[in-house]
């Protein structure tokens, strides 16, 4: 019979697991009832660890990205008073709560000796998605598509989506193989890239290759020091694979941005800069920004998200959201301070990649490949837990479990009864 310590060292890992290849499959969590459940799973696993561990303490950081990330929520959920699509802004604002969600749930149940378990977990959740991706790209092809041609781009739906995907865990399989002193574990994250690589590659995705490059630099920046010319080996692969991807895609009559990103960008950036100085303040409203690219869009090509994060939330919801958004995200880096570390380098490398790739696409409204980066940045804040971490009082544990529980009813119910609108790029 499993001993306790064993189900509370292994429990985080099986949730990253099974969240991240039940999101997957289902599409990358695009849909609300798909996000739901996954809000609900997140809540089981933090009230579980709120009735079940005898101590739990949160550092200073953790608990202001905590509340940076229910302030989040809220303020999206608020922009529907003034925006010009209420009911989505409403579902934009509960969407959040699925990443408030996925964070709290690490910080409340994993402590340091747990983080190794928790991204094999993610690691093999991303493969498994990876691989039934890529068998059955190759072996049974897919219907004709539009706009996405030939790229591998199923089951998440979208290739850029899954190219991500399979650059964190391309660099989650990296990590953990130096990290581990154990060879069949060792094998094992080798044996994950075998599936991982076909995969990027098969997403021509540019923005997850340069995105995995910049990952590969903070691997090596901060991980386990290495001898002279394996370190100069490895970045040099790096650099060779910014360089491949460049030339890849070299026509000599565009700019680099286009190049890398993509026609259509930068004239998704000119709209949301706009839509940005039209409503300086609050903001137009959470999931407006395709009412304003159908007045103002410069091609005829439909678009609901203006493929940048960072400039998509301060045209919906003024510089207060962004704040609100960099306050969340940007203070696990902030752990890199500590010196090297294998693991912490593996956390900040998945982390990283999913920063640099959500400022040119929509990783936001694709909830498998945002889970996937919160649990880097979710190690990253259990990792740099010190002497600043104070325990959660009974007081406090008796108000964060209400809280758990009002915020599982509300998802239940809007499991239930909310809408089920799509949110198309």
């Amino acid at each position: 019979m499993l001993s306790a310590r064993v189900v509370v060292r292994w429990l985080p890992a099986v949730v990253s697991f099974f969240v991240l290849a039940a999101d997957g499959i289902a599409g990358g969590a695009y849909f609300p009832r798909a996000w739901r459940l996954t809000t609900l799973a997140f809540l089981a696993l933090a009230a579980a660890a709120l009735i079940g561990r005898t101590r739990i303490a949160l550092s200073f950081l953790e608990r202001w990205v905590l509340v940076s990330f229910g302030a989040l929520a809220v303020w999206a959920a608020l922009s529907s008073q003034w925006s010009l699509h209420p009911h989505t802004s409403v579902l934009e604002g509960e969407r959040d709560l699925v990443y408030l969600a996925a964070v709290a749930a690490v910080l409340l149940s994993v402590d340091r000796t747990s983080l190794p378990q928790l991204l094999a977990g993610a690691l093999g959740g991303v493969t498994v998605i990876c691989g039934y991706g890529l068998v059955t790209h190759l072996f049974f092809g897919h219907g004709p598509v539009t706009i996405q041609g030939n790229l591998l781009f199923e089951p998440l739906g979208y290739a850029n989506g899954l190219g991500i995907y399979a650059a964190i865990g391309l660099l989650l399989a990296a990590g953990l193989a130096l990290a581990t002193p154990w060879t069949p574990a060792r094998v094992a994250c080798l044996g994950c890239i075998g599936i991982l690589a076909p995969t990027l590659y098969l997403t021509e995705s540019r923005a997850a290759m340069l995105a995995l490059a910049v990952g590969v630099v903070v691997l090596l920046a901060f991980g386990r020091r290495m001898s002279r010319p394996v370190a100069l080996g490895a970045a040099a692969a790096a650099v060779g694979l910014v360089i491949a991807v460049v030339l890849m895609h070299q026509t000599g009559e565009r700019s680099l941005v286009t190049e890398l990103f993509g026609e259509n960008r930068p004239r998704y950036w000119h709209v949301a800069w706009r839509e940005f100085t039209e409503n300086r303040v609050l903001g137009s409203g959470a999931g407006t920004f395709d009412e304003f690219w159908l007045d103002w869009g410069t091609v005829s090509s439909y678009a609901r998200d203006a493929h940048n994060l960072y400039l998509e939330t301060l045209a919906e919801l003024g510089v207060p959201g962004l704040l609100l958004l960099l306050s969340a995200l940007l203070p696990p880096l902030f752990v890199l301070r500590r010196g090297r570390d294998p693991l912490r380098a593996t956390a900040a490398a998945g982390y990283v990649a999913y920063l640099i790739h959500t400022g040119v696409d929509w990783d936001w409204e694709l909830p498998a490949t945002t889970i996937a980066g919160l649990l880097c940045a979710a190690a990253l804040l259990v990792d740099g837990r010190g002497d600043d971490a104070r325990e959660l009082s009974a007081r406090t544990r008796v108000a964060l479990f209400s809280l758990i529980v009002v915020l599982a009813v509300v998802a239940f119910v809007r499991l239930h009864s909310g809408p089920r609108l799509p949110f198309a790029p």
